[in-house]
């Protein structure tokens, strides 16, 4: 999974952005990586449909996560429950259980 950002996105929704970090941070400690791109021009995105949405919707679209080279959300950092389900997160580690 990677997760495309920017300082902008981070501060429109602090709640989501402070609720994604801790489980970003919980998921590394169990050994889950996922990437993470702070982006300061639509230049800074590499994957496919992430380039697409930015195309059409501009960096406002962010943050977007990308999983298997297909949006998993947009405009919002991935929920604790999609990150346990895609990531096959064990039980405890965040918020919710798969």
């Amino acid at each position: 999974m990677i997760v495309y950002e920017s300082a902008e996105a981070r501060e429109r929704n602090p709640a989501d952005t402070e609720r994604f970090d801790k489980s970003w941070e919980a998921l590394k400690a169990a050994g889950i990586e996922i990437g993470r791109v702070m982006c300061a021009s639509a230049d800074d995105i590499t994957e496919g449909e992430a380039m697409d949405i930015v195309s059409q919707r501009g960096l406002s679209a962010l943050p977007i996560s990308i999983y298997q080279g297909v949006s998993i959300s947009v405009g919002e950092y991935p929920s604790d429950q999609d990150l346990a389900d895609f990531l096959d997160a064990p039980d405890g580690t965040l918020s919710v259980n798969k």
